[in-house]
């Protein structure tokens, strides 16, 4: 695992547990442990004197050693169905992105895409400002987090992993983006969907994306949380482990061992067979399905015949494909071509008739380069040019 940024105690990465321990470190009756953390997480305050509920001492000390600190927006980029695209800025400088994604789907578990089959002509959902507090509840919407500063699984389809890794998010910083987030858009976690598909390979920095988890689903139900892999095997066991598990997507995006080493050299580490057992081994309630996402690539992965194999390897799992037509970077991902519409269509058509449930969808915002695999914060490789963001 990578590092991870440190510090004494992180306000918004301290779990109830953990304000607990503090509070008899402090001398402070148990219950306020819980009303520091209600406060934070379920009423949103971000300063300290806010919480009125809490002695002025106690107020001052939280303020003088624990200072509640959110990323910079460094900066905001908006696409014209309503997504909008942050940059911010984190303690040490790094830079990272996250995703805001409007949507009014009630059925959606995590409705960050946009059926490209059904929704072509559909207006985007309505973006009106919305005052914290009152977000209508049937109003879903999405944000997109990411989980390190870069990545280094090195997808050949994706822009953050041909800019290279980066480091860790502490769970702090992780819910720092959300919050930054909500706050400038003004909006309460009311109707909120989280996905872990931004910057980053989850499942390479489970420290702090569990502790993330362990804060969000206090205030979420883990069915309005996905975890995306790439397929870092031993990441399955460590969170099938949890008492509350997320929703799991799994990027498969070929269905034999040669096209995927080439499209993820992670696939030399963990082989597609053992990302296949994991995911049959991956305990799911009764109401739920694994998502394998898919990002199509023209003349690669795109065939009848990649659809027949794909539907070969999920053969009996509960799960759906998610079906993503190539998000293009002429700059970043040269020769990489988005598929026909008729060549999208027959690879969904191929499998559903094998009877996998797919599901083809447009990604949201991929004219603010903030659709799936084109985050990227910072603009160089470090791997070539040093640390620059």
């Amino acid at each position: 695992m990578l590092p991870a940024m440190t510090s004494p105690f992180d306000p918004l990465g301290a779990t109830l547990s953990d304000w607990e321990t503090l509070a008899s470190s402090w001398a402070l009756p148990r219950y306020r442990a819980r009303q520091i953390f209600d406060a934070l997480h379920r009423r949103g305050l971000r300063e300290w004197r806010a919480v009125q509920e809490l002695p002025g001492s106690l107020r001052e000390r939280l303020e003088s050693e624990i200072p509640i600190r959110l990323p910079e927006i460094a900066r905001r980029v908006a696409s014209s169905d309503g997504s909008v695209k942050y940059g911010l800025r984190l303690g040490d400088g790094a830079l990272i992105e996250a995703v805001l994604m409007p949507g009014n789907r009630s059925f959606s578990e995590a409705n960050e895409f946009e059926d490209a089959r059904t929704a072509r002509d559909e207006p985007p959902p309505s973006t009106s400002p919305v005052v914290r507090g009152s977000t209508p509840p049937l109003e879903k919407f999405t944000v997109c987090l990411s989980s390190q500063t870069g990545c280094a699984v090195d997808c050949a389809f994706c822009v953050t992993g041909r800019l290279g890794g980066g480091r860790n998010l502490t769970a702090g910083e992780i819910l720092g983006q959300l919050y930054a987030v909500l706050d400038d858009s003004g909006r309460a976690p009311e109707g909120l969907r989280v996905v872990f598909m931004g910057m980053g390979e989850p499942f390479l920095n489970l420290e702090g994306v569990s502790g993330a988890l362990d804060i969000l689903f206090e205030i979420l139900p883990p069915r309005r949380v996905t975890v995306s892999t790439s397929g870092i095997t031993p990441g399955f066991a460590v969170l099938a482990a949890r008492e509350r598990r997320p929703n799991l997507a799994v990027s498969i995006n070929a269905a034999d061992e040669e096209t995927r080493t080439r499209l993820m050299p992670i696939t030399r580490t963990h082989s597609l067979a053992g990302v296949a057992a994991a995911m049959r081994a991956w305990p799911l309630e009764s109401h739920r399905r694994m998502t394998a996402e898919y990002v199509l690539i023209g003349g690669v992965n795109d065939s009848p015949e990649d659809a027949a194999r794909l539907a070969r390897l999920l053969a009996g799992m509960r799960v759906k494909v998610n079906a993503i037509p190539l998000n293009e970077d002429p700059v970043y991902l040269p020769g990489w071509k988005r598929p026909s519409e008729p060549a999208i269509e027959a690879f969904a058509g191929r499998l559903a008739a094998e009877g996998i449930p797919v599901t083809v969808r447009r990604s949201r915002g991929p004219d603010a380069q903030a659709a799936c695999g084109q985050l990227k914060g910072r603009t160089e490789d470090p791997r070539r040019r040093g640390h620059k963001n």
